[in-house]
């Protein structure tokens, strides 16, 4: 990453700050106290905490893999000596004013595209998106993103980041005891393939017929048969449909070993053709629990 450039230039990005609008650790004074604070002092702390975020983010980027590691914020020594991540009061400050520096430093959506794929804000223990919440708008085009070692209370803790990520494709997140909780997460982000690991969504062929293709959320997305002698054709009208299906899926297990469930997600997956749900097999089988199978 580049160094800023244009520090001072005003453009608000919606956060109700300019761009040289940091923050400042004597924010915590009451109005009277800054004022008598003389402006020198003030400027003198805002360019240490500008100084302060350029190198956190610079000890935190992965140029190698695109990644800035946002883990475990407040055991960072100079944050930690600053106290800038110590309570929740000055980490909602803390934050805005890491984004404003990645401004800064990739001014374009474009440089940001080329800099950043992944972040990682794992392990920093906080319960709502309040303090990181401003990542959703300096860096929606990430790809891959780490939530895991935090304490949100329920996937409800999540909302506010309901489709902002249109490009992610992969999340890490503790799991929550709410049952479907998986399912309405993978519809919130519609490019989502991979959660915790498991494969939600079917990725989409390079060529061929698109529409044979859901992008629906899947509990898992199952994948070739073996050889098997397929079911007989039959004539498909309202009557025949679901003794049609009923045979394809009997097939589908016969030769895949999979259980009932996830014979039908496959076919489903594959639109109800079995070489296309054949495809999605291979594609997917090392991806597949064990209890998968039968």
């Amino acid at each position: 990453m580049s160094a800023p450039r244009g520090g001072g230039r005003g453009r608000g990005r919606g956060r109700g700050r300019g761009r040289g609008d940091y923050y400042n650790p004597n924010n915590g004074q009451n109005q009277n106290q800054q004022q008598q604070q003389p402006e020198p002092e003030r400027a003198a702390a805002t360019t240490n905490t500008v100084e302060l975020l350029k190198g956190f983010i610079g000890r935190r980027y992965d140029a190698s893999t695109k990644l800035l590691n946002f883990s475990t914020i407040a055991n960072d020594e100079e944050v930690a000596k600053s106290g800038m991540f110590r309570q929740e009061s000055t980490q909602k400050k803390f934050f805005p004013a890491l984004m404003v520096i990645c401004d800064e430093m990739l001014e374009t959506r474009e440089a940001k595209e080329a800099a950043i794929e992944s972040v990682t804000l794992c392990g920093n223990n906080i319960t709502n998106l309040n303090v990181v919440f401003d990542l959703c708008k300096t860096l929606n085009q990430i790809k891959n993103l780490d939530l895991s070692g935090n304490a949100f209370h329920s996937v409800n803790a999540l909302k506010p980041w309901k489709g902002r990520f249109r490009r992610l494709e992969h999340l890490i997140i503790d799991p929550f005891s709410s049952i479907g909780w998986e399912e309405e997460i993978t519809a919130w982000f519609p490019k989502l393939k991979i959660l915790n690991g498991t494969q939600v969504r079917a990725d989409r062929p390079a060529t061929g017929d698109a529409s044979m293709v859901t992008d629906a959320p899947m509990s898992a997305t199952p994948l070739p048969m073996a050889d098997a002698p397929a079911p007989p054709a039959v004539p498909v009208s309202t009557s025949a449909l679901d003794q049609q299906k009923e045979e394809m899926v009997a097939y589908v297990q016969q030769a895949t070993n999979l259980k009932r469930d996830y014979a039908i997600q496959c076919l489903e997956a594959g639109a109800w053709d079995l070489n296309r749900a054949g495809e999605l097999f291979t594609q997917s089988q090392p991806n597949l629990p064990p209890d998968a199978y039968n």
